[in-house]
């Protein structure tokens, strides 16, 4: 098998049933579950973490992945910012009501994080590593 890099060509004979492109993540979730299947998996990502990236409000309901990855509680003894609701607000500046997810969801997972991606991404890959 051949993997191309943007500096050489590397040969490599492993045979893997998965090659997982991209440690965001997906792809540190998807790469992770699969090894946690004991499938033997290869997770090919250009860049060097920790690095910077935008998309950091979680939603409740990514309790039950963190879960399953067994790293819901190094998120608890984290230093993310807890979160209990959402708000909208229109180009305009108007804002709609706040949504207390508490309101729509009786458990644990009622609140969430509001995660620096460097760091999260981090964990999250750290933990398909580990798998």
């Amino acid at each position: 098998m051949e993997f191309h890099t943007r500096r050489r060509i590397v040969k490599n004979d492993n045979r893997y049933d998965a090659i997982v492109i991209g440690g965001g993540p997906a792809g540190s979730t998807a790469a992770a579950l699969l090894a946690m299947k004991g499938r033997c998996v290869v997770l090919l990502e250009k860049e060097k973490f920790p690095r910077y990236h935008i998309g950091e409000s979680l939603l409740p309901y990514g309790y039950f992945t963190l879960q399953r990855l067994g790293v819901l509680e190094r998120m608890k003894a984290s230093v993310f910012t807890r979160k209990y609701s959402v708000q909208f607000v229109g180009t305009h500046g108007r804002a709609s009501l706040p949504f207390y997810f508490f309101q729509h969801l009786k458990h644990e997972a009622a609140s969430t994080w509001q995660v620096l991606r460097s760091e999260f991404d981090l964990m999250l890959l750290d933990n398909a590593r580990e798998k």
